[in-house]
């Protein structure tokens, strides 16, 4: 979810349609929270305390966000992420702002700067909605703590900190190993790592490509190998229909093997078409068969391609030069790379495919292998986009946590940005307005390392074919 969709709740609210917010996903930017019956956070409870705290940490920590209250969310089995599934509003009376404030005082480090906004509801007016505008900590000021964390018996244990993170729809924790670097850095008075990642440019795409549209992607192919056939041979037939050796030719060349002067034939046998038309067709429909798993990855790719590429650049927020910091970032969902694009985006109309069927007449089809595989797999565009010779490209791996990119390390002076080699990132599984990714930075000449969340845009797009034309040609909307 998108800053975008940010604003979109927001004007819900404002315009008293609760109902249209039904349906929208927790992420990395927004939470939403049922109320009970003494409102979204009984302050009467030091657990829940603690989570208003939490809550407002986590998102000072992960660029900001919306804590939005009086909406029930959950997740089904199918959803990746937390989904609003009604409204609960509740009275506007159990809403003590002031006593929210003094919490989030007391409990969270440094001060985070918090706005509550009121939406009504329009069924009940005296019933409504809380909307908690937590804004980002600068780079200067991080991270917010939390200075009491939570036993298991529910108490609220002093002496202690925490510090919550956004990561998606869910809270994480800042690691123990890594407070404690942050703190002896500290103490030693050493310049610390203090970059972020940020988009440059571009998107990621999200697209949907139906089964019609394969389809017909499958019938031109097939209207493009049967046009060797005779005119009057072109249209489908029975399987089993004029099958065998039916011309004079093929008569003849059997009586010669019968009367035993096969032999002297042989070069003339080899030179032509043995087939019928009805067996080039089937042929034709056994490779078609074998090419249709290859033709959803390469036309989304395809796809992809034809889209403005996704560019990210390092920001170095401190005062002191980074040698070779190398960012690792893990893309959440089912996404894909292509990290070396070629200098054109290929045509969508005409597809790699792999060598047909010898076509139909020319000679004979024992000779040679019919059919040498499946169409290419997604990531084989090569070099184009590059001059020569080429920088590093980054690299990549599918983790169980997700897409793995690795990019080639670069050098970041004191207070400048510098931009990381564009990749095509995309996904034919349907995604939300951003996609969540998590990178880790390091650098050679600064122990440590910077650790954070990002939120990519997302280009949704739906491929389709036209309904009648010859030459097909896919459609994106």
């Amino acid at each position: 979810m998108s800053a975008d969709h940010r604003v979109k709740i927001v004007n819900l609210l404002a315009r008293q349609q609760p109902a249209d917010i039904v349906g929208l996903p927790e992420s990395q930017w927004v939470d939403f929270k049922s109320a009970g019956p003494k409102g979204p956070y009984d302050l009467s409870l030091e657990a829940k305390k603690y989570e208003l705290a939490k809550d407002v940490a986590a998102f000072a920590n992960a660029g900001g966000g919306l804590l939005v209250c009086g909406f029930k969310a959950t997740r089904r089995s199918t959803d990746l992420h937390e989904a609003v599934v009604k409204p609960t509003p509740f009275a506007k009376r159990l809403i003590n702002t002031e006593r929210y404030k003094g919490i989030i005082n007391e409990y969270v480090r440094p001060l985070i700067d918090v706005e509550f906004h009121w939406y009504d509801d329009p069924a009940e007016p005296e019933l409504g909605y809380l909307v908690i505008d937590v804004q980002a900590l600068p780079e200067s000021g991080r991270w917010a703590l939390v200075t009491k964390t939570l036993s298991d018996k529910e108490g609220l244990v002093k002496g202690s900190i925490a510090i919550p993170i956004r990561h998606g729809d869910q809270t994480e924790y800042l690691p123990p190993d890594e407070v404690y670097r942050l703190l002896n850095s500290g103490l030693r008075g050493e310049p610390s790592l203090e970059v972020d990642l940020a988009v440059a440019g571009g998107s990621a795409v999200g697209m949907e490509i139906v089964e019609a549209t394969i389809d017909a992607l499958v019938q031109k192919r097939r209207r493009e190998l049967l046009a060797c056939l005779p005119a009057e041979e072109r249209a489908s037939r029975r399987h089993g229909d004029d099958f065998g050796l039916l011309d004079s030719k093929g008569r003849a060349a059997e009586e010669l093997a019968r009367l035993g002067a096969l032999p002297a034939s042989l070069p003339e046998i080899l030179s032509r078409d043995v087939r019928s038309p009805q067996q080039y067709r089937d042929e034709v429909d056994e490779y078609l068969v074998r090419c249709r798993p290859g033709i959803l990855p390469v036309l989304a790719q395809a796809v992809a391609l034809q889209r403005t590429p996704l560019t990210l650049q390092v920001v170095n927020n401190s005062e002191a030069m980074l040698h070779q910091v190398e960012v690792i970032m893990t893309v959440e969902g089912n996404y894909h790379v292509i990290v070396d694009a070629p200098a054109s985006a290929p045509d969508l109309g005409r597809l790699p495919w792999p060598e047909p069927p010898i076509p139909y007449g020319e000679k004979n089809p024992l000779a040679t292998s019919v059919f040498p595989g499946q169409l290419p797999a997604p990531g084989g565009y090569r070099p184009g986009r590059w001059p020569s010779p080429a920088p590093l490209l980054p690299t990549w791996v599918d983790s169980e946590d997700g897409l793995v990119i690795t990019f080639p390390p670069v050098d970041v002076r004191a207070r400048a940005t510098v931009h990381l080699p564009p990749i095509t990132l995309y996904s034919t599984r349907g995604s939300e307005a951003a996609a969540s990714c998590r990178w880790t930075a390091t650098c050679t000449n600064l122990s440590g390392r910077e650790k954070k969340v990002l939120g990519i845009p997302v280009e949704q797009l739906q491929v389709t074919i036209p309904a009648s034309p010859e030459d097909v040609q896919p459609v994106v909307e």
